[in-house]
């Protein structure tokens, strides 16, 4: 593998769009680079529409949360279905980048559908800093 050559995950269909996007349906999720926990959501209708997007599970190990009944049933969600899980990244300047675990990106890996869906959980943040940095005083 070439050091920076994406990995494709497919195309995706949201059939509610992304909340501010609703008139976008069709997404091309894109691995940055294999093994890496980032990835590209570009949208497949309007060039210039893509979302930084990143596993979760990578940073935020005790990150879980209940998928809502009518997120299941309109993922076609069964017991045993595989699921991917990737939450929006935003970046605010060069210390300040920002992940949604409030409202993360389920996606159905069988049927390839996907949706952003608005947990009922307090403890996750809309703007929760991805990475945690250490301040060291100078003396």
């Amino acid at each position: 593998m070439n050091i920076g050559q994406q990995v494709e995950i497919g195309k995706l269909f949201f059939e509610e769009g992304i909340p501010g996007f609703g008139h976008l349906q069709f997404f091309h999720l894109l691995q940055k680079e294999e093994g890496r926990p980032f990835f590209s959501l570009q949208s497949l209708e309007e060039e210039g529409v893509s979302f930084l997007v990143v596993d979760p599970f990578f940073f935020f190990s005790e990150y879980e949360f209940s998928l809502p009944g009518q997120a299941k049933a309109s993922l076609h969600i069964e017991e045993d279905t595989a699921v991917m899980v990737v939450n929006i990244v935003t970046i605010r300047g060069e210390n300040n980048i920002t992940v949604n675990l409030k409202a993360p990106i389920v996606i159905n890996q069988h049927n390839r559908m996907a949706k952003q869906v608005i947990l009922n959980e307090e403890n996750y943040e809309v703007r929760q800093p991805l990475f945690h940095h250490q301040t060291v005083g100078k003396e």
